[in-house]
């Protein structure tokens, strides 16, 4: 789905008799609660996270709140769905096999972060709210972990061949960005994750590469000098 799309979809409906179709209108009314519901869990906490204030952001009755989800908690996960299949499904393209391995996952990594910066209030439902949504929010991240994880199989054809790579480095390389993310959103600094890419990229290659080539490929990026000169 493109931005415009949402755009349109996250607008008010006309007063009145619109002559709108019914699945219209009804896709509208659930993408503006999942939107108001993130917008709410990020404001105020999961545990702050009321069906009131989800429907007073979304201008959406509680009746049609009902008609689409059993509570807030369902609102909350599909909203946490929602945004992550978006992500998965634009990483998924842009690490595909077109380009050196270290190229894409600097791509990759780099939209991740900018995206992130832009959408602070998506930033923190993702990689802290979660935490506080109970077993079924923290089973729907351990997915997506395993499903960002493998994304970086890639990383052990790129690897040196007289090198063994753990299995489980995919998921340790996830887990520490995921943390190092976290961490700056909790400060309040999402808008500067941009500037961690060279820190992040260098965290995820080293693995892979080892640290001298995985250094080489960070310095390489001008965008990663760019940050530097920026912090400088």
């Amino acid at each position: 789905m493109r931005d415009d799309e949402i755009d349109l979809l996250l607008s008010p409906l006309p007063s009145g008799r619109h002559g709108l179709p019914r699945e219209a209108v009804v896709r509208s009314q659930r993408i503006r609660l999942l939107r108001g519901a993130i917008h709410v869990a990020a404001r105020d906490g999961y545990a702050g996270m009321t069906v009131t204030a989800v429907i007073g952001q979304a201008s959406v009755s509680r009746k049609t709140f009902y008609e689409l989800f059993a509570d807030r908690e369902d609102c909350f996960l599909a909203a946490y769905e929602h945004m992550t299949e978006r992500a998965l499904s634009r990483l998924h393209d842009m690490l595909a096999p077109d380009a050196p391995w270290s190229a894409r996952l600097r791509d990759g990594l780099a939209w991740a972060l900018d995206a992130l910066a832009r959408h602070p209030d998506e930033a923190q439902v993702a990689f802290v709210e979660v935490l506080a949504g109970g077993p079924h929010a923290l089973a729907r991240r351990d997915r997506f972990a395993e499903r960002l994880a493998r994304l970086l199989a890639d990383g052990f054809e790129a690897a040196p061949r007289d090198v063994a790579i753990p299995a489980s480095t995919p998921t340790a390389v996830v887990g520490a960005l995921s943390e190092l993310i976290a961490a700056q959103v909790r400060r309040g600094q999402a808008a500067q994750l941009p500037d961690a890419l060279p820190d992040m990229l260098y965290c995820a290659l080293a693995p892979f590469l080892g640290p001298a080539a995985a250094a080489a490929a960070a310095a390489a990026d001008p965008r990663l000098l760019a940050a530097a000169a920026r912090r400088g």
